[in-house]
């Protein structure tokens, strides 16, 4: 028998996220049932919002870096198409995780509720 789901704790805090219907408002989309699976479109926003975040963070933390280091304008220069090259990157590489995070979790959870739906339903055909 396989060992039933349970939420970590980033997990826990994306489902509060998903179970609050203002939040569906600000994906534009509708909260869908809780065992319904979804694909990616209803997450792309949070994609959206999440690069842009990571873009100004990771550029500030890079030009932070390049102006620390003592190096001059023109080194900043020279190193720009690189370290932009490199901010976004790993802005889509945690967009991307984060908007995966998100779907999967919310489909964990319709997995494990039909599951327990088709539990207690075919306890009650048994039972009968």
């Amino acid at each position: 028998m396989s060992r039933a789901w349970a939420p970590n704790s980033l997990e826990e805090k994306c489902l509060r996220h998903l179970d609050v219907p203002e939040n569906w408002r600000i994906l534009r989309s509708q909260r869908p049932a809780e065992t319904e699976l979804l694909g990616w479109k209803p997450f792309l926003r949070i994609f959206v919002f999440n690069f842009v975040l990571f873009v100004v963070v990771l550029t500030a933390l890079f030009f932070a870096v390049e102006l620390s280091s003592g190096s001059g304008l023109a080194d900043v220069r020279e190193d720009l198409p690189y370290g932009l090259a490199g901010v976004a990157a790993f802005a889509i590489a945690l967009g991307f995780y984060v908007m995966h995070l998100y779907r999967r979790t919310w489909n964990r959870r319709a997995r494990l509720l039909k599951r327990q739906q088709l539990d207690f339903d075919n306890a009650d055909t048994v039972a009968i």
